[in-house]
């Protein structure tokens, strides 16, 4: 019975630790610029999605408060795009760049040094903090899907 409950208790922490070394091999993806990588940690598709249900009042959306000025920039985007501009604006590019914004150099670099929350918000979701909450931080959920798990919301 002893061995039954540290094989639990081995696996809960290893479920706990599993998300963190995602986070890491994502900042290291960051830092070598290895599109592959970045390809296949984050969701695109997703985090478009979680944004056009912000958009919709009446559909729930992950992502939390945002900033006025990614509501400008969404409004800016809409205005000059139209109703394709979600899909336009937000590619890997945009992704990339919304996770290095606090870096001092945002063409390149990780965010783990400016990473100032982690924690699960669910039982397979993480959310990340990268930046002070006075210097306009990005938020970025990371989702368990399937076996994987994956950037699926960013927001400022």
């Amino acid at each position: 019975m002893k061995s039954f409950f540290a094989v639990v208790i081995l696996i809960a922490i290893a479920f706990l630790i599993w998300p963190y070394t995602i986070v890491y091999r994502l900042d290291q993806a960051l830092q070598q610029n290895d599109q592959q990588a970045l390809t296949e940690l984050i969701d695109v598709e997703a985090v478009r999605e979680q944004i056009k249900r912000k958009l919709n009042k009446n559909v729930k959306s992950s992502i939390g408060d945002v900033s006025n000025g990614f509501i400008d920039w969404l409004q800016n985007g809409i205005q000059r795009l139209g109703g394709d501009a979600v899909e336009q604006m937000v590619d890997i590019r945009w992704v990339v760049t919304q996770l290095r914004v606090h870096n001092r150099n945002p063409e390149q670099g990780g965010f783990l040094d400016r990473m100032t929350y982690a924690f699960f918000d669910g039982p397979d979701r993480l959310l990340l903090r990268i930046g002070d909450w006075d210097s306009k931080p990005v938020h970025a959920h990371l989702s368990l899907q399937g076996t994987h798990w994956r950037i699926t919301a960013v927001y400022n």
